[in-house]
């Protein structure tokens, strides 16, 4: 039987009162906290949302600000880290409530919607900082290697594209796809920070077979794994700080289309 049925799917389509009167609200929650301490005991530092009620959000992905019909669970930077980057790109909160925001960071999100679930690492066109993070890291062939040594222990059931909104667009490529001969350099060239959306995820039909409610957890963290590694690879840090990089291919561009 899969952890989250037909019903809780179309629920989300019909609500129009709190996300927590929902019954999949629950089984959501319930799901977060034993993931949560998967993620512990693998070391990863990825951390829900600090203030409780936003932890589970149907008004926030970094996928979409504003998404339709969804539920949204994210994992990310830890606070600290995310005031500070937020600080580096000059936006300091108007009050306590403006504080940072989930979608001006790389995210892995769980995330159900009346057709779909989806667990996906995104990366916003807000959350530019890290976009240029990863610009400059790929402009070292051997990270651009490396890139593609991770790419290569995924699966080809991951999609990865440059569109935005919750739902999966048809404009993607296949994990397969995407390393196929200079796919990867040729997509990654035309990827602007600041425009694009940046992401990579499996999609599952309502009851996948992958969600039965005996194997849901163990898929949500092999696939936070996974997904883990890239996300490692291109959030910025003091230790993984490639703006410099980043700056000097810009600054050649300009030079060469002036």
């Amino acid at each position: 039987m899969s952890y989250f049925t037909h019903a809780d799917h179309t629920a989300l389509s019909t609500h129009t009162g709190s996300l927590k009167a929902l019954p999949v609200y629950e089984k959501f929650w319930n799901l977060h906290e034993t993931v949560r301490d998967k993620i512990r005991m693998n070391d990863w530092d990825l951390h829900p949302h600090w203030r409780k009620a936003s932890i589970i959000s149907d008004a926030s992905s970094a996928a979409a600000v504003k998404p339709q019909d969804v539920m949204v669970l994210s994992y990310f930077r830890p606070y600290e880290q995310a005031r500070l980057v937020e600080g580096l790109m000059g936006i300091e909160p108007a009050d306590a409530d403006q504080d940072v925001q989930t979608y001006r960071h790389p995210a892995i999100e769980l995330r159900i919607a009346p057709e779909y679930f989806s667990i996906e690492l995104v990366v916003s066109p807000l959350a530019w900082w890290d976009q240029q993070n990863f610009i400059g890291k790929l402009e070292l062939g051997r990270h651009r290697d490396a890139l593609r040594r991770l790419l290569y222990r995924l699966d080809g059931d991951y999609r990865f594209g440059f569109w935005g909104g919750e739902n999966l667009a048809d404009m993607h490529l296949t994990t397969w796809q995407m390393l196929h001969g200079r796919v990867l350099d040729e997509w990654m060239d035309t990827f602007a920070d600041g425009q694009d959306w940046l992401r990579m995820g499996i999609w599952y039909e309502p009851e996948s077979s992958s969600l039965s409610a005996h194997y849901i957890v163990q898929e949500a963290i092999t696939r936070i794994g996974e997904l883990y590694s890239l996300y490692d690879f291109l959030l910025w840090t003091g230790n993984n700080n490639y703006h410099d990089f980043y700056h000097k291919r810009d600054k050649y561009a300009r030079r060469m289309y002036a």
